[in-house]
């Protein structure tokens, strides 16, 4: 349970650092790659491996690292174009509900995780509750895109922990290999990060500032820890690893809000509050199950 304690800590987070860069009005692409670079790094100085080797060595989950590193690219510009085009409430919302797809991948493949009616009952009311988080007053809405971009979402980052879940259950079982993954992951992205930006002028220039360099460098901690302890806690908690998701999924919601109160004064609606409430219920119901 520490490990996903930890996963969730380091996932909200992320989503904290990401209103600094707004907030700070830092171009957001640089970050984006220093991040990539600095989580690879600390996967292979916590397995004390060297990259080159595991490289040579050709693991047989690379491919499936490589399908990851292109999707942790990809679902970035899918965000990105959706927070233009869509809103950033749409793209809340199927972000925060992709999370249904690993559940569903776990339900239906894992051995060790049964269906059961409780199981159905608080996935259900974990979407509902994410939902009504999430729902701002209204939603703005931009052009033939606006659907486009938000399922792309929804299905780009339920596929990659989809095959996250995969991996893990069938070749990481352990904290080491579990480092070397994540590392791996994050180095294939970093690399397609570090060619696009050789492309971008712009980019390269704000690379090397100093807050760039910062915000980059906690941000990629950060998603390292993401990552490393959301698939340590599948193998620690391999009997109901759909409660995993819902609990680091409803735990991440529950913990940026508070957050955002707290830290950055934000103002939630009734219908938001209402949403918290019934996370905080189904989060106690999930954990429950492990207890």
């Amino acid at each position: 349970m520490i490990d996903l304690l930890l996963s969730i800590a380091s996932s909200t987070i992320i989503l904290l650092i990401f209103k600094i860069i707004e907030k700070q009005k830092v171009p957001i692409f640089p970050p984006i790659v220093i991040n990539y670079i600095t989580a690879a790094s600390l996967g292979f100085v916590l397995n004390r491996s060297n990259p080159i080797v595991i490289f040579s060595e050709v693991p047989v989950w690379i491919y499936f690292s490589i399908i990851i590193g292109i999707l942790l690219i990809v679902n970035f510009f899918f965000i990105g174009n959706a927070t233009q085009k869509s809103g950033i409430a749409i793209t809340t919302v199927s972000a925060k509900m992709s999370f249904v797809l690993p559940v569903l991948y776990s339900l239906l493949f894992d051995v060790n995780d049964v269906f059961t009616l409780a199981k159905a009952i608080l996935l259900l009311l974990a979407m509902v509750s994410v939902f009504l988080v999430v729902l701002p007053n209204k939603y703005s809405l931009k052009g033939k895109m606006t659907i486009v971009y938000p399922i792309l979402i929804f299905f780009g980052l339920g596929l990659l922990d989809s095959l996250i879940k995969y991996c893990q259950y069938n070749y990481i079982s352990n904290p080491e290999s579990s480092s070397i993954f994540s590392g791996v992951n994050f180095s294939i992205a970093g690399i397609i990060g570090l060619v696009v930006l050789l492309f971008s002028k712009k980019s390269r220039k704000t690379i090397l500032n100093i807050k760039v360099l910062i915000l980059g460098v906690a941000l990629g901690a950060a998603n390292f820890g993401s990552m490393y302890f959301i698939i340590n806690a599948l193998n620690a908690l391999k009997y109901d690893n759909s409660m995993v998701f819902g609990i680091n999924n409803i735990g991440v919601v529950v913990l940026s809000v508070l957050m955002a109160v707290l830290v950055f004064k934000e103002k939630y609606s009734k219908i938001n509050w209402i949403g918290l409430i019934i996370s905080v219920i189904v989060l106690i119901g999930m954990i429950r199950i492990f207890v």
